[in-house]
C-alpha cells in the first residue's frame, strides 16, 4: 500500500509511513491493487521545502548585503560629515587667529602712528618755540642796539650817536623803524603824507638818492640825512634790515588798504 500523504509505499500493516512518519489507519486503509500506478520519483514535500530554504536563504543574503551597504554609506556619510566638521572648525579657527593677528597689527601700526604723531607734534611745538624765542630775542636786540650798516644817520662814522634820537626827533623824525616793528593800529589816524614820510625815513636812513624834488628838499632839511649817491631804487633793498623790510611791507600794505597807491 501507499501513504496518503506522501505517496510513499509501505508495506502492509505498518502503522507509520517511513517517509513522512504518517500515522496509518489500518481499519480504513486497504491495499492498492498492484495495478495502480505508482506516485513521482521526488516527493512534492521536499522540493517545496528546498525551495521554501533557498528563497529564505536569498532573501537573507541580500538582507545581509543590504544592511552592509548601509552600514558602510552610513559610516561614510559620517566619516564625511565629521570631515567636514573638522575642516569647518579648522577653517574658523583660522580666520579667528588671522583677524585676531590682524587687529593686533592694526593696533600696533595705530599706536606707532599716534606716538609718531605725538613725536612730530611735539617736534614741531620745539621748533615753534624756539623760533619764538629767536624771534623774540632778534626783536629785543634790535631793541637794545642798532646794527644796520652804512647807516648815515650815525654821521657818517658807523657808531651811533648818544644824542641821537634827541637830534632826529627834535628835526622831525617820526617813527624808529629801524629798531622797532611798526602795526597797522599805529598808523591809524595819521594823514596820507606822514604815512609816507614814515616810510621814506627808512629809505633816507640810508642815503637814499631821492628823485622827487619834494622828498629831497623834505630830508634834506634833516639833520641826520646824508645824501649817498650809490643807494638807488637797484641797491637800497641789500642794506635793509629785517625789522626795516618788515616795517616798509606794513606800511605799503596800509597804504594799499586805504586806496592811497
Amino acid at each position: 500500500m501507499y501513504c496518503k500523504n506522501c505517496g510513499a509505499q509501505i508495506p502492509d500493516g505498518a502503522e507509520f509511513c517511513a517517509a513522512c512518519g504518517t500515522h496509518i489507519k489500518t481499519n480504513s486503509n486497504a491495499l492498492r491493487p498492484t495495478s495502480v500506478s505508482p506516485p513521482p520519483a521526488a516527493p512534492q514535500h521536499r522540493r517545496n521545502n528546498t525551495i521554501i530554504i533557498g528563497a529564505i536563504a536569498a532573501v537573507a543574503v541580500v538582507l545581509i548585503a543590504a544592511i552592509v551597504c548601509f552600514t558602510v554609506l552610513t559610516h561614510g556619510k559620517q566619516q564625511a560629515q565629521l570631515a567636514q566638521i573638522q575642516a569647518e572648525e579648522q577653517q574658523a579657527e583660522r580666520e579667528a587667529k588671522e583677524k585676531k593677528e590682524a587687529e593686533e597689527k592694526a593696533a600696533e601700526e595705530a599706536k606707532q602712528e599716534e606716538e609718531e604723531q605725538k613725536a612730530k607734534e611735539e617736534e614741531e611745538a620745539k621748533k615753534a618755540e624756539e623760533e619764538a624765542k629767536a624771534k623774540e630775542e632778534a626783536e629785543e636786540e634790535s631793541k637794545s642796539e642798532v646794527t644796520t650798516v652804512n647807516n648815515y644817520y650815525y654821521y657818517n662814522t658807523g657808531n651811533p650817536s648818544d644824542d641821537y634820537y634827541t637830534s632826529v626827533t627834535s628835526s622831525g623824525y617820526l617813527w624808529p623803524t629801524d629798531t622797532q616793528y611798526i602795526t597797522s593800529s599805529d598808523l591809524s589816524g595819521l594823514s596820507r603824507d606822514t604815512v609816507a614820510a614814515i616810510r621814506n625815513e627808512i629809505y633816507a636812513r640810508h642815503g637814499y638818492a631821492f628823485q622827487q624834488t619834494r622828498w629831497q628838499n623834505y630830508f634834506a632839511a634833516k639833520s641826520w640825512y646824508y645824501r649817498d649817491e650809490s643807494c638807488t631804487a637797484s641797491t637800497v633793498s641789500s642794506r635793509l634790515s629785517s625789522v626795516e623790510q618788515t616795517n616798509i611791507d606794513t606800511i605799503v600794505n596800509y597804504e594799499e588798504s586805504m586806496g592811497w597807491r
